[in-house]
């Protein structure tokens, strides 16, 4: 293990270092630690490839007083940003929790083998967020992603997939959509992509921040209504009567 020595809220003072930070899901999420280390980072750069961003980054970047250099997948996925690791602190902001991405594990990993120190500072993610529509965590089974098929030139339908699985064993399904994603379009293609859904499904939008709403409604009511980005999906199955109860105040 490399990670960088004492856990706690010290941030070393050498420099060469790879921080890995979540945002959490609003502009004020930041915990202060991870607000050390990027006052003490010589570049700052964020993914802006896995969310709609539910606050604008120049917001971000008054709160900090920092400029913040946006990365595309290819860009995080290249690695230049260890190399600069190797000789600078470098910031990697991440919206939701740090390790919410198969391409952050995959970094980690890289820095290992290249002996780069490196820290992590988690923050709220949607994993957890969705425990405010009452359904129980321990519930929930694979994590689906909900591509656009517009982007696509066939109609990727892994997510369906998963969520058979899941029904097979009584478990609820998050849906992750992608960026740019609108609801009506996101209902049509689960619409046809699945046949057996349930007479209601749940919509979150902005998770977390001060504009968060659930819905929990038919699939024609909550395609007919008007659901801000981000916003996720999730297809319920079997319920306890407590998660009925908590479900029946976001009906109307």
């Amino acid at each position: 293990m490399n990670r960088i020595p004492n856990p706690e809220s010290r941030i070393p003072s050498k420099k060469g270092n790879l921080f890995l930070i979540g945002l959490g899901l609003n502009e004020n999420s930041l915990t202060a630690e991870a607000l050390d280390a990027i006052k003490s980072s010589d570049e700052i750069y964020l993914e802006n490839y896995t969310v709609n961003f539910p606050y604008k980054i120049e917001t971000l970047e008054k709160k900090l007083n920092k400029k913040i250099i946006q990365l595309n997948r290819q860009q995080v996925e290249s690695e230049e940003i260890l190399k600069q690791a190797k000789e600078k602190n470098i910031a990697l902001l991440v919206y939701g929790d740090a390790l919410s991405a198969t391409t952050h594990i995959q970094l980690i990993l890289e820095a290992k083998k290249q002996k780069i120190p490196f820290k992590i500072f988690h923050n709220a993610s949607i994993l957890t967020a969705i425990a405010e529509t009452g359904l129980f965590l321990y519930k929930f089974g694979k994590t689906a992603s909900m591509p656009n098929w517009k982007e696509h030139t066939n109609k990727p339908t892994s997510f369906a997939t998963y969520i058979k699985q899941n029904q097979s064993i009584d478990a609820h399904t998050l849906i992750l959509t992608d960026i740019g994603l609108e609801i009506k379009d996101a209902i049509n293609q689960l619409k046809q992509s699945i046949k057996n859904l349930p007479e209601k499904i749940i919509a979150i939008s902005n998770a977390g921040t001060p504009n968060q709403k659930i819905f929990y409604n038919t699939l024609k009511n909550i395609q007919n209504k008007k659901i801000p980005m981000p916003f996720c999906l999730i297809i319920p199955t079997k319920l306890h009567f407590l998660e009925k109860d908590f479900l029946r105040t976001f009906s109307k």
